[in-house]
């Protein structure tokens, strides 16, 4: 498999900002990236509170994962109506597992 990096995709500087846009678009924007988007969600916690107890080594940590979540948000540009859509999948992800979907 032959890696690609932006240098090699957009020679041109003014130009890669378009290109990564546009490759973060196409691999979140599809079913399984929709997925994938608020699995991350849930992982990181970015729409939950952060537990109260939490030390300055473990509160980075969570702030770096949020970070980076807040990256790919910022690359696919969703509009708010789509945005409250994965919040709320991302939340349905948190939710404990039920053996009956009715419970749910």
């Amino acid at each position: 498999m032959v890696w690609h990096c932006l240098r090699r995709i957009a020679r041109r500087r003014g130009d890669r900002a378009a290109v990564i846009e546009r490759a973060y678009r196409s691999v979140f924007l599809c079913p399984d990236g929709e997925t994938v988007l608020a699995d991350l969600a849930a992982e990181c916690g970015i729409y939950q509170a952060p537990p109260v107890e939490l030390g300055p080594r473990e509160s980075g940590y969570l702030d770096g994962r949020k970070a980076l979540y807040a990256r790919i948000l910022s690359m696919i540009r969703i509009p708010p109506e789509e945005h409250a859509a994965l919040q709320a999948a991302a939340r349905l992800e948190t939710l404990p597992d039920f053996e009956h979907e009715e419970d749910f």
